[in-house]
């Protein structure tokens, strides 16, 4: 579950530049179906592909699977490379794809997210040129990735990865769908996206995204918690100041949502705190599509569902 959740957010955050420059009526729901259909057989033709090797392998060794995987990066790194240097046919070719498949993963992920930030950035400051922004934040991730090709990197990587990916993701899902489908309202939002798209969602969608996304996601979550247990690396525990240092990581990231909270209601109109509060759950006045022309249209079309 966890994987997936990464693999959609990495495509929707590489995706939300690319979106920003197409059509106002861009048949967006068409692009996700086809790459999350592409993107779930993929997954399963390397999870066969993968583990049927390891399988073979194991087999070979009179192991179990569990003591030949890696877990982590181990299993990209070790496991498999094991497991195609014992190929009896050219195992330098596989080799070379293999690692120049994670080389264009890697390169493809990282563009994308990049460009996420480069594109925020740049939105927020228009009149500083976009090649200083990407020049400053592609030196900025460079000197921070220097720390994970250290001699203790891995551990890092680990640590990282556990505190600043795993839960945290689950709670930011389920903030966001309660946050679009009860706060701004599944019925706005249908309507918006039968504007924009010009189709009619069914029940199907409603009772995902209004009941069983946001009680599945919970209960999971809560199942996580309850369960929780602080990573490892090769059977040995970090230091306590690792720990610390993992929690201080997890604060931060979701200590994102109270912090810009209370700076939306410092801004927000209103003579006391309760209207602030009320006024920052509702839509403001200039909510609606950025170019007049769309926007008219969406104002007229509101009227009329009314």
């Amino acid at each position: 579950m966890l994987f997936a959740f990464r693999r959609r957010g990495y495509k929707e955050s590489c995706d939300l530049p690319l979106y920003f420059s197409s059509k106002y009526t861009f048949s967006s729901c068409r692009d996700a179906w086809i790459i999350s259909l592409a993107d779930t057989l993929t997954s399963l033709l390397a999870g066969f592909t993968i583990f049927s090797i390891l399988g073979n392998l194991a087999h070979e060794l009179g192991a179990d699977v569990k003591d030949v995987v890696r877990g982590g990066s181990g299993l990209a790194f070790i496991s498999y490379p094991d497991a195609l240097a014992k190929f009896d046919w050219v195992p330098q070719l596989f080799a070379v794809l293999f690692f120049l498949m994670l080389f264009t993963l890697g390169v493809g992920s990282a563009a994308g997210l990049t460009g996420n930030i480069i594109t925020v950035i740049s939105d927020q400051f228009p009149n500083v040129k976009k090649v200083y922004i990407t020049l400053a934040i592609c030196i900025s991730g460079f000197l921070l990735g220097l720390v994970y090709v250290t001699p203790g990197g891995q551990w890092i990587l680990d640590l990282v990865d556990y505190f600043g990916g795993g839960f945290i993701i689950y709670v930011l899902v389920i903030v966001e769908t309660v946050g679009i489908h009860y706060i701004y309202g599944m019925s706005n939002f249908i309507r918006d996206v039968k504007f924009m798209l010009g189709i009619d969602l069914g029940i199907y969608w409603k009772f995902c995204w209004a009941f069983f996304i946001p009680v599945s996601l919970t209960g999971i979550l809560l199942y996580i918690l309850i369960d929780l247990r602080l990573p490892e690396f090769d059977g040995q525990l970090y230091p306590e100041i690792a720990y610390t240092c993992g929690w201080i990581l997890s604060g931060v990231a979701l200590g994102m949502l109270p912090i810009w909270f209370v700076h939306a209601v410092s801004i927000a109109e209103g003579s006391t705190y309760g209207e602030k509060v009320r006024s920052v759950f509702r839509p403001k006045d200039t909510w609606g599509p950025k170019r007049m022309k769309n926007r008219k249209e969406w104002e007229k079309f509101v009227q009329n569902q009314q």
